[in-house]
């Protein structure tokens, strides 16, 4: 093939990207109705055609011819997936074939070539399943499906949070005290959960999405958001440059709650490191799971509880208690990223899979915290004999 040749999918690249991507790979010969990739095969490799004919065979019995100049395979190359499809070559073909890690190691140097050389497949990929609608559409009923599933899970209807909301707790402040106490050893970590996931992402688009949460997480704003926030009372100064733990900090302070040297209680390092566990040994869409659906979808609607408590003490500042309001407000932007991430997953029935066996483990994980919180709440002269 020549190196100067531009073919569709190249226009984002270089000249000198072109030339070094047309140098990868070794060439191929598949005779007519050969077997180029089997689906479900565990393979990262891509295929360029560079003569003949290919037929993609989608499980819906659709057919995809595709010829000199298509690339093939770089939905499984850039997702580090099993092969979603069958694909046959239709006339004596000549393929160059381009392992995962030949690439990666050819643009290794210039991190800036990889990202845009990466972004392109994923394009291409992102493309392909806008040509499957159906694959597509199924995808996001499913991811959408999960969010309302999550919604009405136990951990989000929980007694806590509804004593908490409706002022039937023996001590409202204590409550809330021992909330912020314990909360905080979970909370904090919010950053390392976020980093943790971003991790196990191959997908360039994906890892980005998160990093902006990430950014939000540290009291980096956008001005757009700081104006909504506003009108939600927010205001930029008691936020801005401020990170949600710091924010969570002032907020136990101002509850009472003083911190010292004391362990933090077990039922609190369990579920940290359960869900840590979850996050760092699942698989990618077990971790996108526990961290989006089965916590950040349900964030806003918890935390409501929080806010009507704090109202009916009355005597909190605002600035003090924004941390809640914050996330109840406009905290559908990070429900947002991670939901079409998880979409992108739900295309395959292991992703599917994984998307709620990883929802379903953060909700139980959280239902138990509340478990303990509400047992404490219930009768504080006892609260240390809760397990």
């Amino acid at each position: 093939m020549s190196t100067s040749l531009v073919l569709p999918w190249h226009a984002p690249l270089s000249a000198d990207a072109r030339q070094r991507f047309a140098q990868l790979g070794s060439v191929e010969f598949f005779d007519s109705d050969q077997v180029v990739i089997a689906m479900d095969s565990v393979e990262t490799h891509l295929f360029l055609v560079e003569d003949g004919e290919v037929e993609v065979q989608l499980p819906d019995d659709t057919k995809i011819r595709l010829r000199s100049g298509d690339l093939i395979g770089e939905m499984a190359f850039i997702e580090n997936s099993p092969r979603r499809n069958t694909i046959v070559s239709r006339a004596p073909s000549r393929l160059r074939r381009i392992d995962r890690l030949e690439l990666m190691t050819a643009f290794a140097t210039d991190p800036t070539v990889l990202r845009t050389v990466l972004e392109t497949l994923s394009g291409l990929r992102e493309s392909a399943m806008g040509e499957d609608t159906s694959l597509a559409a199924t995808a996001a009923h499913f991811s959408a499906a999960l969010s309302a599933e999550s919604l009405r899970h136990r951990a989000v209807h929980h007694p806590y949070l509804k004593a908490l909301a409706e002022g039937t707790f023996p001590d409202t402040r204590w409550a809330l005290a021992d909330f912020a106490r314990h909360y905080y050893g979970y909370s904090r970590h919010f950053p390392r959960y976020l980093t943790t996931v971003i991790s196990r992402l191959e997908n360039p688009a994906h890892r980005r999405g998160l990093l902006e949460n990430l950014t939000e997480e540290s009291g980096v704003y956008s001005e757009q958001e700081l104006e909504k926030l506003a009108t939600f009372g927010v205001k930029r100064e008691w936020i801005d440059g401020l990170p949600h733990p710091i924010l969570f900090q002032r907020f136990s302070t101002a509850i009472g709650v003083v911190r010292d040297e004391s362990p933090e209680l077990d039922q609190v390092v369990c579920w940290r490191e359960m869900f840590l566990s979850t996050l760092s040994t699942g698989s990618p869409a077990e971790a996108l799971g526990a961290l989006g659906l089965g916590t950040e979808n349900i964030v806003r609607t918890i935390y409501g509880s929080f806010v009507k408590a704090i109202e009916r003490l009355g005597d909190l500042d605002p600035r003090d208690t924004v941390f809640f309001p914050l996330h109840t407000a406009v905290d559908d932007h990070h429900q947002g990223t991670l939901q079409a991430v998880s979409t992108d997953f739900a295309v395959t029935a292991e992703g599917r899979s994984g998307l709620r066996r990883g929802m379903l483990k953060a909700l139980s994980l959280r239902a138990g915290f509340w478990d303990w919180l509400y047992e404490r709440a219930m009768n504080p002269s006892r609260a240390s004999e809760v397990l």
